[in-house]
């Protein structure tokens, strides 16, 4: 029986979990679960709607489990499923969906992503790059959102918003550009800046 605990890799919990191993799907759902709390709430501000839907996912994925396909990427198949569950929760209280903008907690994913330089302007940075972010139109801010801060590739985000990835490569270039235009002409922060978004370039 395979041993689980928080560093078993993400196909090994898969598969253990289809498979009916509770404890596999315990880690999955600890480990992903403020990472799609903090998706959903890109799609409404209500916390409640959000955790909602992704109780009705964790269920629904644990009665299913024996009928799930395997998967090259765990986290890209619980954010497309999320997405789609959301979306079908809120499309009854709304005719059009528009993301919130609501970055108040990014902040955590920043730290853990470890792509800026510690130091004592960082959380000056992260409140400038919140309030930037916000500045942004819908798509091009849930496309930066997957790309810089759930690490998909564009390939992963083109199937997961039903676009090409080329599409997915354009918007995330407008919105550099325009993230570039507003940003502080601070030397530091220029730099920063400029390590971050070289990413994707």
């Amino acid at each position: 029986m395979t041993q689980i605990s928080k560093h078993t890799d993400d196909s090994i919990l898969w598969d253990n979990f289809r498979n009916g191993n509770e404890a596999a799907y315990t880690e999955l759902a600890t480990r992903y679960y403020r990472t799609l709390l903090h998706y959903g709430l890109r799609f409404t501000p209500n916390v409640q709607i959000a955790e909602d839907a992704l109780q009705d996912l964790l269920i629904h994925l644990w009665l299913n489990r024996q009928n799930l396909n395997d998967t090259p990427s765990v986290k890209f198949y619980l954010l497309k499923s999320f997405r789609h569950r959301i979306i079908k929760t809120l499309k009854p209280f709304s005719g059009e969906l528009e993301l919130t903008g609501q970055f108040e907690d990014i902040s955590s994913e920043f730290s853990s992503e470890e792509v800026f330089i510690q130091n004592e302007n960082e959380l000056n940075l992260k409140n400038q790059v919140k309030e930037m972010m916000t500045q942004l139109p819908s798509r091009q801010r849930e496309v930066v959102y997957l790309r810089f801060f759930q690490g998909l590739k564009s390939e992963e985000i083109g199937m997961l918003l039903s676009i090409k990835p080329q599409s997915v490569s354009n918007i995330l270039q407008r919105a550099l550009t325009t993230l570039r235009n507003i940003w502080p002409i601070s030397p530091s922060f220029s730099f920063i800046f400029y390590s971050f978004f070289e990413i994707i370039l």
